[in-house]
């Protein structure tokens, strides 16, 4: 048996699942399907692989389980970083990667995300069983927490966060202020500047530490190029997408660097064949089957081959194109306005909001955690506090930052709504009048 098959033999249980939910990994370059081997086989040149993730996907988890194993098999000198672990708890990972302190011990002190069990434990036990190096990669949320509400300058020093950090208010900061739906409400008191800001220090942060490995790593591999690390990161797509955010920031600091960028997407219905990515948003995406996001971007069919590692391929479809008219109709409504227009919606109309931030990396299921609330807005008046878990809004149960926001967009600035938060063990209903995002 070659080499390659018997480490897939080996490799199998630890990701037992890989194909069991639908994915496809689909080239932007080509618009078609292609396997985990052959983008393996193309991304293993590269110096950085950055694996852009919808967080609560199940089947983009299992993709990018089934890729790490086919780059480690091309790449044994494999390093994985990840956001889901911050900087000060490096040594708790490096502990438990090294067998010296039980997996009891290390999910009580590395503060795994809620789904670690079935997303990431397969990473860090696959890391843990090949001897892989794992990077804590993140800024610490507290520190995190605090340069959004007191400013960056406010941490700069702490050895938990980059050394450097910039915020310019570029595309990449317009793609921030419209995936925050406005939840951080109105004021000019610099409130999403400070957030976005917030969000570049937790991007340098990662971008620093897989840079400072990368040129620790070169000088003890010179003389051995086969050696050298690739370094796969995993992290939300919204750090990676169009290469910005931490990818823009690793070639910042390591000119000339083989940066490579998967994203992903959700669609309702994986059969038709059909994905909305644009090609610049990385160099495959994979496609699974989800609740997808409202996008006013033409969808493109996904080429159709006779075999994907002997499952069937998606067959062509040509779908309508997004926004045409139907014949003898006018327009459909843009899909983000959530329902038929009324004849008076005003795209510049306030948009609501609460006056707070919701913390994103909160997986729990059963509600959306409040990672910041802005001073004088809505919710600090009505007394919503951070670490507080929003579990039902007007009436409405919310389990996750998606159905919150569904909820959040049919309100209107001025009216008063229940929210429900569970605080301590205990709930309570809280009246806040709904305040508009800054725009």
């Amino acid at each position: 048996m070659h080499p390659s098959c018997r480490l897939a033999v080996l490799l199998l249980p630890l990701f037992p699942i890989a194909c069991v939910s639908p994915a496809r990994l689909v080239s932007t370059r080509s618009d078609q399907v292609v396997s985990v081997a052959a983008a393996a086989d193309e991304l293993a040149r590269a110096d950085v692989i950055v694996l852009g993730e919808d967080h609560e996907s199940g089947p983009v988890h299992r993709m990018h389980h089934e890729l790490l194993a086919a780059l480690h098999a091309r790449r044994p000198e494999l390093v994985i970083a990840m956001e889901m672990f911050e900087r000060d708890v490096q040594q708790q990972v490096l502990l438990y990667l090294n067998g010296l302190i039980d997996e009891g011990d290390f999910r009580a002190s590395a503060r795994p995300w809620p789904n670690y069990a079935s997303d990431y434990r397969p990473v860090i036990e696959f890391a843990r069983q090949n001897r892989l190096i794992v990077l804590a990669a993140n800024a610490p949320r507290p520190l995190a927490k605090q340069a959004a509400e007191q400013g960056v300058a406010s941490v700069l020093g702490d050895h938990d966060v980059a050394r450097e950090t910039t915020a310019p208010e570029d595309d990449y900061y317009d793609a921030f202020v419209e995936a925050m739906h406005g939840h951080v409400g109105a004021g000019g008191d610099g409130a999403m500047q400070r957030l976005y800001a917030a969000q570049c220090l937790k991007d340098d942060t990662m971008a620093e530490t897989i840079v400072d490995h990368l040129q620790a790593s070169a000088k003890d591999v010179l003389a051995d190029a086969a050696k050298r690390p690739l370094v796969v990161l995993i992290c939300g797509r919204m750090h990676s997408d169009h290469g910005r955010g931490v990818v823009a920031r690793i070639k910042s600091r390591l000119p000339g660097a083989d940066v490579r960028v998967l994203s992903s997407e959700l669609v309702a219905d994986l059969s038709a064949g059909i994905y909305r990515a644009p090609r610049t948003i990385g160099d495959f995406v994979v496609v699974a089957e989800g609740t997808p996001d409202a996008e006013d971007v033409v969808a493109k069919p996904i080429a159709a081959q006779p075999k994907v590692d002997g499952a069937p391929a998606l067959p062509p479809h040509h779908p309508p194109v997004a926004g045409a008219k139907p014949e003898g109709g006018a327009a459909p409504a843009h899909p983000a306005a959530g329902g038929a227009s009324s004849g008076g919606d005003d795209a510049d109309a306030p948009q609501p909001a609460l006056g707070l931030m919701a913390d994103y990396g909160y997986q729990g299921g059963d509600g959306v955690r409040v990672e910041n609330v802005r001073d004088g807005g809505p919710a600090a008046e009505a007394g919503i506090e951070s670490g507080d878990l929003i579990r039902a809004l007007a009436g409405e149960q919310v389990a996750d930052f998606q159905s919150y926001a569904e909820v959040l967009r049919t309100l209107k600035v001025g009216q008063l709504v229940t929210v429900r938060v569970r605080r301590e063990g205990a709930e309570v209903d809280l009246q806040v009048k709904v305040g508009a995002r800054s725009r």
